[in-house]
């Protein structure tokens, strides 16, 4: 193919971006209820919060029931089933914003010392927190705690005054906690854990969730991308030992790596460029035209490598990190080329610039930020965007499996009672070893604080998939019209994704 000029492909149908912005719409009341009543209404207490959790989920609930089918009918199907959730989660005596303890190795006031933010009273607050868990029986695992405690000494020792002596405090109430914790790393150990974890998948995907279905389809889903992967590595001359050791050793094939150099970091640029001109070309095999912003896939900083910043979209561009070049094979780049820029995280905004609606933002279908990319990347093979890279399939197969292995670990270690090492061990052979941002111990530790958030990316991605096997079955299936009801209203659950398609059919 051809050069592209990224500034005008697929122009000429902005018609597409100006509907998804009128349908961005959504009655000012309802919009009122998304506001948090302790940033809104002065309300303090558990009890209150409750209260209010429930009365917003009543007046979503009658607004629903007087909303005609339509554009404000598909926001509604898609925030409701998140509203149910919060009212579930607020009877839980523990759990805030997606992570079940106050303070972990990631989280809580002593993140903020360096930058000079961190607030005594604020630690106080989670120090309060931390004691009340141990208290009542809510107890981070052992090996969590560890972390934790090891991230707040490490912030007192640079802290001064009253931050110094709050964190002091805190590593006391910490100390005490891991007197009497166990092992056992999902939420399950807790009171009501299991059901607890079900209304956070519920949240997460605005959608009811049976986390042993979930499993089901994840696991069936693994065993057709193992066994493709498996005809895949065998025909690369890799014909012994289980399938996810044989990826590995193809993995640390010297053919296809980047030289830990200038050179190599030049050139890995260049080919994802390239791999995104195609890709750019290919998109009107799946989708509406839209306008497209020029974008790039450009290198990192130096200052920002020695850092350790990941790679991360700015603008219109993705900041690749290659810290560790010879990690990153080039089969494996189309999908990232994919997932993070087009048509993954960056086709959306193109085709509606709207921001979602606030009531979206607090229940509309949180997982489907990832669901989306991680689809796009199948839409991208389908496409033929793969076929430059005639390795590429095995890296997008691995992709794959690293999404939907997580949804098995997740669901696992929270309903299941897995210990940490099975999960380590579980992870690394349906997953096929790490993939390059996150090693498969520390993803099994931000599954332990997060339960949910990542079987929930994969879920969503399973309900694209599902959703379209329905609908390719019906007779004048559009593969654009399927797409352009997924991205016209932003953040849309299962049920919220069925009511678009009715509006856009």
């Amino acid at each position: 193919m051809s050069p592209v000029d990224r500034r005008t492909v697929l122009t000429g149908a902005a018609a597409l971006a100006v509907a998804g912005t009128a349908r961005a719409a959504v009655a000012p009341d309802l919009e009122a209820l998304a506001k948090d009543p302790t940033n809104s209404a002065g309300v303090e207490s558990v009890q209150e919060r409750r209260q209010a959790a429930r009365a917003r989920l009543t007046a979503l609930e009658t607004a629903m029931a007087q909303t005609p089918a339509g554009d404000t009918g598909v926001v509604l199907a898609s925030v409701i089933h998140g509203a149910r959730s919060e009212v579930r989660l607020a009877d839980f005596a523990y759990g805030d914003g997606g992570s079940v303890y106050p303070v972990t190795y990631r989280s809580g006031q002593h993140t903020q010392v360096t930058a000079g933010k961190a607030s005594a009273a604020e630690i106080d607050n989670e120090t309060a927190r931390i004691a009340a868990d141990t208290a009542n029986g809510i107890l981070q695992p052992d090996f969590l705690l560890k972390r934790a405690l090891t991230a707040v000494e490490t912030a007192q020792f640079k802290a001064e005054g009253e931050v110094q002596a709050a964190l002091e405090s805190q590593i006391v109430a910490l100390t005490a906690q891991l007197a009497v914790a166990g092992d056992r790393p999902g939420v399950g150990q807790l009171p009501g854990g299991k059901d607890y974890y079900t209304a956070q998948l519920g949240l997460a995907l605005s959608s009811p969730v049976d986390p042993k279905a979930g499993m089901k389809l994840a696991r069936q889903r693994l065993d057709a991308i193992w066994d493709e992967l498996d005809e895949l590595l065998k025909r690369q001359g890799l014909k012994s030992g289980p399938a996810h050791e044989r990826l590995q050793r193809f993995a640390r094939d010297p053919r296809y790596l980047y030289p830990q150099s200038d050179t190599g970091r030049s050139k890995m640029v260049a080919d994802m460029n390239r791999m995104l001109d195609d890709v750019l070309e290919r998109l009107p095999d799946a989708f509406d035209p839209v306008d497209i912003p020029d974008s790039q896939v450009e290198r990192m900083s130096p200052a920002d490598e020695l850092a350790g910043v990941q790679g991360k979209r700015s603008g219109t561009s993705y900041i690749i990190d290659q810290r560790r070049t010879r990690d990153r094979p080039v089969w494996t780049l189309p999908s990232v080329v994919h997932h993070e820029l087009y048509p993954g995280h960056m086709l959306p905004p193109a085709v509606r610039p709207a921001p979602a609606s606030a009531l979206q933002g607090r229940y509309g279908a949180s997982a489907w930020g990832e669901g989306w990319p991680i689809y796009a990347e199948t839409v991208a093979a389908e496409i033929g965007a793969l076929e430059l890279w005639p390795e590429a399939r095995i890296g997008f197969l691995h992709w794959q499996a690293f999404r939907t292995a997580r949804i098995v670990a997740d669901i696992g270690l929270h309903t299941e009672d897995w210990s940490r090492e099975e999960a380590v061990r579980t992870l690394t052979r349906l997953q096929g070893g790490p993939i390059y941002f996150i090693t498969i111990d520390e993803d099994i530790d931000r599954m332990c604080l997060t339960p949910g958030a990542n079987a929930a990316q994969g879920l969503s991605t399973l309900s694209f998939l599902e959703r379209r096997a329905v609908a390719a079955k019906v007779s004048g299936f559009d593969l654009k019209t399927f797409h352009r009801a997924a991205m016209a209203y932003g953040p849309v659950s299962p049920d919220g994704f069925a009511a678009a398609l009715s509006v856009n059919s």
